[in-house]
């Protein structure tokens, strides 16, 4: 077996879902399935089952990862020892909040001034910067915290907010709600929510404050693109429950929640990661940058 055999499986087990790890390892899903497969067939037993309704680990499969853990952050420190003093990478989780708040121009003028660092922006909306910062394929991610209690581990992770902003329901410009000074959450009621793709942190944070403010959601759309969040809103499907300068941002209203309701963008990265000159010294221009922006 190979230790890209190894990291893959792991990958997998993380994510429960073939597409998901080729997307966090930058390899094509039939490349790391055949890889599983191989592997699979030298070790004599299945570590994944695969169903209609996803991949499920078997008994032996969960063996297998925690055996393969230790040796996947000795991988890890191993290549950070080694490329001290050379050409580094830093891989950036960028949640939508860096571009509504027109930062990510201002971060590549930032990283152009240390051409020693090798740079990957991750993207896609609904995607799960807090699995990928702990397996390492990320080392840090500008995005919104999750409530503590939808975060396993949550001491795992330094945090530092740069924004933060009021929520907001934003509407299209011309919906005669728009004109209100503010949206209390039980007319939320019977409302249509667009969300992101079900289960991701997104939609776990829109139930979590649901349910802090009593409210049962009605009919969701879920996209993993937030234009098209927005086409649909703009289209009178909906409404979605975000931030100020997703508005400005966008061209859509906003009225302000009531009782108040805040959501930041947040400088994230695992406390152990913290120190790195190359996240430390990033975190340090984008503080002093967004001081005094909310």
């Amino acid at each position: 077996m190979t230790l890209t055999q190894v990291l893959y499986a792991l990958a997998v087990e993380e994510r429960l879902n073939f597409s998901a790890a080729a997307k966090a390892l930058f390899v094509s899903q039939p490349a790391l399935s055949l890889q599983i497969k191989s592997l699979e067939t030298e070790l004599g037993y299945q570590l994944f089952e695969r169903t209609t309704h996803g991949v499920a680990v078997t008994k032996r499969g969960h063996e297998f990862c925690e055996a393969a853990r230790p040796l996947s952050a000795d991988w890890t420190e191993f290549q950070r020892r080694v490329r001290d003093g050379a050409s580094r990478t830093l891989r950036i989780g960028l949640g939508a909040r860096v571009y509504s708040n027109r930062l990510f121009r201002k971060i590549v003028r930032f990283l152009d001034k240390h051409p020693e660092l090798d740079v990957t922006f991750v993207t896609e909306a609904g995607h799960d910067f807090f699995a990928d910062l702990r397996s390492g394929s990320l080392d840090l991610a500008l995005d919104r915290l999750p409530p503590p209690s939808l975060l396993d581990n949550a001491d795992d992770f330094a945090s530092w907010t740069l924004i933060d902003e009021p929520q907001c329901i934003l509407l299209p410009v011309d919906d005669p709600r728009a004109a209100q000074k503010e949206f209390r959450f039980d007319e939320l009621h019977g409302c249509t929510i667009i969300t992101g793709l079900e289960n991701t942190m997104e939609d776990r944070t829109l139930k979590f404050l649901c349910r802090q403010h009593g409210l049962a959601l009605n009919r969701l759309y879920r996209s993993d693109s937030m234009k098209t969040n927005m086409d649909l809103l703009r289209s009178g499907k909906g409404v979605i429950i975000g931030p100020q300068s997703f508005a400005d941002y966008f061209g859509v209203a906003a009225v302000p929640l009531e009782p108040a309701v805040s959501a930041s963008l947040d400088f994230i990265c695992l406390n152990k990661n913290a120190a790195r000159p190359e996240i430390a010294t990033l975190r340090r221009y984008l503080q002093k940058l967004c001081a005094g922006r909310g």
